[in-house]
């Protein structure tokens, strides 16, 4: 029978996973930002994997971030694999802490935005590097980045760590249970 920490560990992963797949698809057809959807996902992923594992984890999610963009098939699983390979090894400047999880995916992000003019040159795709692409995709962007790590991500886990750690959820359970029985009776 697995622990409590293992159903809590299982229960942050597919949690996280499941708010960067949704968000992903809603913001890309919703918002005109160029968010790096799975960034903190795989930041989180740092401390509970290998570094094997975590190179397929990322390629993987980069492959289905490409479903859904317009640009070539595979820049964005490329682009994952390198900033995977450059980040994984720095994780230990950062400790397991979900508000460090937003500076970390703006550490990410930047260097995604500077590898992706880079992989889109090497396609035969015209970039345009200017003022204004420095302004946004290496500053406000990673900014915004944190900032969507930070709600989506951070906050989930400190309300579901503080939750457990003060049994809201075992109450709530006995107390529904019971009002549900009283009900039927």
């Amino acid at each position: 029978m697995a622990s409590k920490k293992e159903k809590f560990k299982k229960l942050k992963f597919f949690l996280l996973l499941f708010i960067a797949m949704i968000s992903m698809i809603f913001f890309s057809s919703f918002v005109n930002i160029k968010f790096i959807y799975f960034a903190p996902f795989i930041i989180f992923l740092f401390y509970r994997f290998n570094f094997i594992t975590i190179l397929w984890i990322s390629t993987l999610l980069g492959f289905f971030q490409d479903l859904f963009s317009s640009s070539f098939f595979g820049i964005s699983a490329i682009s994952y694999l390198i900033c995977s390979i450059i980040l994984f090894r720095e994780k230990r400047f950062f400790n397991d802490k979900p508000i460090n999880l937003s500076i970390f995916t703006i550490i990410y992000s930047v260097i995604y935005s500077l590898f992706n003019p880079i992989l889109f040159f090497i396609f035969d795709k015209k970039i345009n590097l200017s003022i204004k692409w420095v302004a946004t995709d290496l500053l406000i962007f990673p900014l915004l980045d944190g900032i969507y790590a930070l709600i989506l991500f951070a906050m989930p886990i400190l309300l579901i760590e503080n939750f457990t750690k003060f049994g809201f959820f075992k109450n709530l359970w006995t107390t529904l249970t019971k009002k549900i029985s009283l009900k039927s009776r």
